[in-house]
């Protein structure tokens, strides 16, 4: 009996040391290097997508999971707002399907792709530490997810006869850690030590309007000064930030506008006031049109930075970017926020916000606990 081809997938050329595109007996070079695995990784997504053909077919065991997620890729995914992720996952997603039917999809198959995932490492890992943790339950889930959102697109489409279960492992638990006050400033000091000054600056803005708007990290570093397509801005004179860009439609991740925190207000009319300076004296591409930059020019990823104050202000792995935002909710609702005011502050529904942060609330089940034990009135006794 003939082995199954195992499809298309990227191979590192021991001799040449740069990346070809094996498809059963056929090679096809993609002219990337070693060190181009993201590059290599497009050319093998475009190499997928000129391959496969969908067939006009409405059985599941007709149709190959690798049809229903080019289909995905091509028709659905570059329309969203999270392209660039959903295109990785679907290159995860096909290296293991490969040429399976969609009737293969079930709850044995999805808990095996998830055990596969999580014995892979990382790999856009750069230090000893990072390159030995594995890929997250919570990443392969996330996976899975595109790959059910493919195939009821598909079936939207085309029609099967039978739409296939996508079977989930257990959604992680919601984070709890959030900081202190005391740890906050701390990390402020430590950022403003930064051996890289710029990179520091960066940091302490960064941390400032996390931990007092709530503010989601990417939408935080896209920020500017002036209305824009790409990203929020602040609007000094009016008092509010506008948290998404002109003319975007919202997702699920909802990014309302905000009242500006008194406290934060300071820092940002004297950060304006400085980045107005710095304007006129710049040069080339150093605009300083954003709140948060690097001398000007935008910051996208703030990872080394992050790690280093993190690390000196004596604070666990778990204390990530997203916990700001945890931050600032767990204030707000321990100060005794209006439940409404505070889910249209942060973007989330009043259901989500009482039911991850409601612990946190001075009226969190007190009227319960209050009367639970108290002596009752005695009911009246008809005669």
């Amino acid at each position: 009996m003939p082995r199954r081809s195992k499809g298309p997938r990227l191979y590192l050329d021991p001799g040449e040391r740069v990346f070809v595109i094996r498809d059963g007996p056929r090679k096809r070079r993609t002219g990337c290097g070693e060190g181009e695995r993201e590059r290599a990784e497009i050319a093998l997504r475009d190499y997928i997508a000129a391959k496969y053909q969908p067939i006009s077919d409405h059985r599941p065991d007709r149709v190959l999971v690798a049809d229903v997620l080019t289909y995905y890729a091509r028709e659905i995914a570059p329309g969203q707002k999270s392209a660039a992720t959903t295109s990785y996952a679907v290159d995860r997603l096909v290296e293991w399907w490969e040429a399976r039917p969609l009737s293969d999809v079930k709850r044995s198959t999805c808990a095996a792709y998830v055990e596969h995932r999580r014995r892979q490492s990382i790999p856009q890992a750069r230090t000893e530490a990072a390159r030995a943790r594995k890929v997250s339950a919570e990443t392969a889930r996330r996976e899975l997810t595109v790959l059910r959102a493919a195939i009821n697109a598909y079936h939207a489409e085309h029609v099967l006869d039978a739409v296939p279960i996508v079977t989930l492992p257990p959604a992680a638990p919601p984070r709890d850690r959030f900081l202190t006050r005391d740890e906050v400033a701390t990390m402020l000091a430590w950022a403003r030590r930064h051996p890289d000054r710029a990179a520091g600056v960066a940091l302490g803005r960064f941390l400032l309007i996390g931990v007092y708007s709530g503010t989601r990290s990417g939408a935080i570093r896209a920020i500017g000064w002036v209305p824009s397509t790409t990203g929020g801005w602040v609007d000094l004179d009016a008092g509010v930030m506008h948290r998404r860009p002109t003319a975007a439609r919202d997702t699920t991740k909802r990014r309302p506008p905000l009242r500006i925190p008194r406290r934060l207000a300071g820092h940002l009319r004297r950060w304006s006031a400085i980045d107005a300076r710095s304007r006129q004296r710049a040069e080339g591409k150093r605009r300083w049109t954003r709140v948060v930059h690097y001398g000007g020019l935008p910051v996208e990823k703030q990872r080394r930075a992050w790690e280093w104050m993190r690390r000196k202000a004596g604070l666990g792995p778990e204390v990530v970017p997203h916990v700001l935002r945890h931050t600032a909710v767990t204030w707000a609702m321990q100060r005794g926020a209006d439940l409404w005011e505070a889910a249209g502050f942060f973007g989330m529904s009043p259901e989500i916000l009482w039911r991850v942060y409601g612990h946190h609330h001075p009226d969190w089940q007190r009227e319960l606990a209050e009367q639970i034990g108290r002596a009752g009135q005695k009911p009246d006794r008809m005669a």
